[in-house]
């Protein structure tokens, strides 16, 4: 890095890896008037766009990256989707009460990925409903799904980002960092 730092690279965001042991993990209970859904192919993703682009807002991603349109949020949600069909971990979390979409996590295991870990690609909870056990919920949901193929599950986050603190209150462990660089 400081080889690219001298010729003129700038560091634009330092991303962490993180991993953790599928198995040992507290057993999930579903959050009282609150429901998990399975989310793959058969689910309006317009609906999941509008979860994730509020469940983003203001964060740090959002700062660096800017707010993605609607069709970026699609083609990457769709992206995902495509890259853990093999094994599709990912699910959604309905209020009861008003029906309403209150969180997501897409996660899954790719015929690509290296040592067959399980890995979560998006996590996120809608402002109103955080500080509830929600995406806690959902990061040992998925760490209890993924048991059945893998021991590890891992996933990426903006260094700086509060969920990095859910993430180690959760059992995750920090890895490898990396930087993402353009030239000034």
């Amino acid at each position: 890095m400081n080889i690219l730092l001298s010729l003129g690279f700038q560091v634009n965001v330092i991303r962490q890896v993180m991993c953790c042991p599928t198995g040992g993990s507290k057993k999930s209970v579903t959050p009282e008037g609150l429901s998990i859904h399975l989310l793959d192919d058969s689910v309006d993703i317009s609906k999941i766009k509008n979860v994730m682009k509020e469940g983003y807002q203001g964060g740090i991603d959002y700062e660096i990256f800017g707010v993605p349109s609607d069709e970026k949020l699609i083609e990457d949600l769709s992206y995902l989707l495509q890259v853990y069909k093999h094994r599709n971990l990912s699910i959604y979390v309905v209020n009861e009460q008003n029906k309403e979409i209150v969180g997501l996590c897409i996660a899954g295991i790719s015929e690509k990925m290296p040592l067959g870990f399980a890995e979560i690609g998006e996590l996120c909870v809608v402002p109103r409903y955080r500080n509830n056990g929600i995406a806690e919920f959902m990061l040992n949901y998925t760490r209890e799904a993924a048991n059945t193929y893998t021991e590890v599950v891992k996933l990426c986050v903006t260094v700086g980002n509060y969920a990095e603190l859910l993430y180690k209150k959760a059992g995750f462990q920090s890895g490898q960092r990396f930087a993402r660089m353009t030239k000034r």
